[in-house]
């Protein structure tokens, strides 16, 4: 089957997002932002001038209606602070998998976090990222920042391929193939504190090629975050267009078992060998192989992954509003990138370089994907 119709616009995505929002009024639920207090703008002037795109984040927490925990390290007005041209609005895919209790169809769960979004382009907030033009080289004041729809997760495709059009449509451009749970199209990097992620299936399924060949088909960008190595190693040997790898950091362990959510090096040199970026986060972790706390650690990794990749694969993605567990010290949004900005500034990365891992490379990537 031939490629989705380019063409779509602000008008078409709006009428789409109304057709769902009658569903939605029927259980859907209520979008409400959640607030964070004005911040002194003294710490952005560094800021100013470079273009920040983030693959991935939750901003608001808009996956939820009902957060059992805030996470405000991700938010519109932080967004528009910091002047990031655009951010990953990620869905959920697997949302109902943690409630233990919940029936509710993955794909349904999913279309209604999406609905979400949509109203926050009726309401002026936002601007669809629908192409790579629709990114701008940088904010005003009185301009909404990007959106870019993700899923964080394949599950509500179920196996059917001709749902990755459906969601085209809807507006996303960004699926992560794998989340918590061994889903149809491959395998998980780590479990969720205890939860059962079903049987492995050794590596990408024939459902995931195929989900795969159509997003690539209609324009979508690949995101390799939470896979496996074996799922990750079957999706390099399709050699497709380049991969994106939204949120982890290196792992300093030869053995990719022992990694958990961490890429080993090896890895994140395949999906370098696809053309793609893997992106770092604040994470913030004390380990007996490594401690990661502060900006000049965060700042030092991205220098030795340039040393090792290329400065051209190597991308800031923040996962924020998704309750990481600790974060770096001093990282309290979106904002603060400036503290990372300082410290990649520090141990002698150039200003050609942070404008890369702030988001020339994702860009890049976007350009290649989505068209």
């Amino acid at each position: 089957m031939g490629g989705m119709n380019s063409n779509m616009n602000r008008r078409q995505f709006l009428q789409y997002s109304s057709a769902w929002g009658v569903f939605l009024s029927l259980g859907g639920g209520i979008f409400s932002c959640a607030q964070v207090p004005p911040k002194p703008d003294a710490d952005q002037p560094i800021l100013q001038g470079l273009r920040i795109i983030d693959p991935h984040a939750h901003p608001d927490q808009f996956h939820h209606v009902r957060p059992s925990r805030i996470d405000k390290s991700s938010t519109l007005q932080a967004i528009k602070a910091a002047g990031m041209v655009a951010s990953a609005f990620a869905a959920v895919g697997d949302r109902e998998f943690f409630s233990r209790t919940s029936t509710i169809p993955y794909y349904q769960s999913t279309k209604a976090q999406l609905q979400r979004v949509h109203d926050l382009v009726k309401a002026g907030k936002v601007n669809p990222v629908l192409k790579t033009a629709d990114v701008p080289v940088a904010l005003n004041k009185n301009e909404p920042p990007g959106a870019i729809l993700a899923i964080e997760g394949g599950d509500p495709l179920d196996s059917q391929p001709e749902r990755v059009e459906e969601f085209y449509r809807m507006g996303v451009r960004i699926i992560t193939l794998v989340h918590y749970r061994n889903n149809d199209l491959g395998d998980i990097m780590a479990p969720w504190r205890g939860l059962d992620p079903g049987p492995y299936k050794n590596g990408l399924t024939r459902a995931g090629r195929k989900v795969i060949e159509r997003m690539e088909e209609v324009g979508m960008v690949v995101d390799v975050a939470h896979a496996h190595p074996a799922t990750l190693r079957d999706i390099v040997e399709m050699n497709p267009k380049p991969l994106l790898d939204s949120h982890t950091n290196p792992c300093p362990i030869d053995n990719p078992r022992r990694c958990h959510r961490q890429r080993s090096l090896i890895d994140m040199e395949r999906v370098a060998k696809t053309g793609g970026v893997v992106c770092t986060w604040p994470f913030a972790y004390d380990r007996p192989d490594q401690k990661r706390r502060t900006f000049l650690d965060w700042a030092r990794e991205i220098l030795e992954m340039k040393k090792r990749l290329g400065m051209e694969h190597v991308g800031l993605g923040t996962d924020g509003g998704g309750n990481i567990p600790r974060l770096i010290e001093g990282y309290r949004d979106v904002r603060d990138l400036s503290q990372l900005v300082a410290a990649m500034q520090a141990v002698g990365l150039s200003l050609e370089d942070i404008k890369a891992y702030l988001g020339g490379n994702v860009y890049r990537v976007l350009q290649k994907c989505i068209g």
